[in-house]
Formats: structure tokens, C-alpha cells, sequence
């Protein structure tokens, strides 16, 4: 990575990945390794997950053109080499739920992405990018099943605290 570009933005946001975009990658191998290495990544860099995940989807037939978003997110890592979780005192330990859908951005199956981010204090203590199993018909519908699932985690982390306080 040494004297690549340096690149401060994760994806092309004008540029939607899809499967018939692009010629197939020579060597799909190659792909498919970085973008394994990459979730790993995803533990300390959550700032990453979604490009991650949206890479993930086109490890069967990668093509050159995920191939160069590949690249591009590595550019990114290769910038903010010092990004990643950092936990801090607070005196305040609210707890902080964002949640987030994107309705049909899928171009080969109309699938929506969701997630979620949970912070204590000022920790992000969980977080989730993930691509969902149904087509959902509109963007209220969407939303409705990303605060679903952050509501589902909420209770999990709720039980979770009280089993360690007892």
C-alpha cells in the first residue's frame, strides 16, 4: 500500500455495485481473501461494516469493478491507519440506539441493508450492518424492521446486565 492514493471516502456513492457490472476478475481467489480479511477488520472498525458487507455479496463472481472498490476501501484503511474503537470514561452511562435502513439499494434484488449502533456512555459497545432475507414493499416497512432489530439487541444487552449485576 505503500505510494497508493489516499482516499477519504469508503465507497463511490454515484457508483452502485451489481452483479452485471463489470468484467469478471482473473483472479476472484485474491478478492475473496481480502474481502475475508476485511470482516475480521470489521471488530475494531466498525466504520467499515457496510462496505464490508456490501462487498461480501459479490464474492461468487467478483468483477474488476469490485475488484477497484476493493481497493479504493483499502486506500481508506491505508489513511486512517489510527481510526478504531477507542473506550473512554464517562460519567453518564445512557444508553444510545441508532438505527438505520436503506430500502431497495440492492440493484440485482431489491433487498434492504439495515443496521444499528448501540452506545454506552460514549462507547459503541454493538453494532450491525446487515443485509436482510425479504423484500420489504416500502421505506416505512424498512425502517419499521431496522428498529425491529436494534430493539431485539436492546433486550439482549438489558438481560445481559442484569445477569452480570446479580
Amino acid at each position: 500500500m505503500e505510494g497508493a492514493k489516499s482516499c477519504v471516502s469508503l465507497m463511490m456513492a454515484n457508483k452502485p455495485l451489481s452483479l452485471k457490472h463489470g468484467d469478471i476478475l482473473a483472479n476472484p481467489e485474491l478478492y475473496r481473501s481480502t474481502v475475508g480479511a476485511l470482516q475480521y477488520l470489521t471488530i475494531t472498525r466498525p466504520d467499515i461494516s457496510f462496505a464490508v458487507n456490501k462487498l461480501s455479496q459479490f464474492v461468487r463472481a467478483p468483477t474488476l469493478a469490485h475488484w477497484e472498490s476493493c481497493k479504493r476501501l483499502l486506500r481508506y484503511l491505508n489513511d486512517t491507519i489510527c481510526h478504531g474503537l477507542k473506550i473512554q470514561a464517562s460519567s453518564k452511562l445512557c444508553v444510545h440506539a441508532f438505527a438505520y435502513s436503506d430500502w431497495a439499494s440492492d440493484k440485482d434484488d431489491r433487498r434492504l441493508t439495515s443496521g444499528y449502533s448501540i452506545f454506552l456512555g460514549l462507547n459503541l459497545i454493538s453494532w450491525c450492518s446487515k443485509k436482510q432475507a425479504v423484500v420489504a414493499k416500502s421505506s416505512i416497512e424498512a425502517e419499521y424492521r431496522s428498529i425491529a432489530h436494534v430493539t431485539i439487541e436492546l433486550c439482549w444487552l438489558r438481560n445481559l446486565a442484569s445477569k452480570l449485576t446479580l
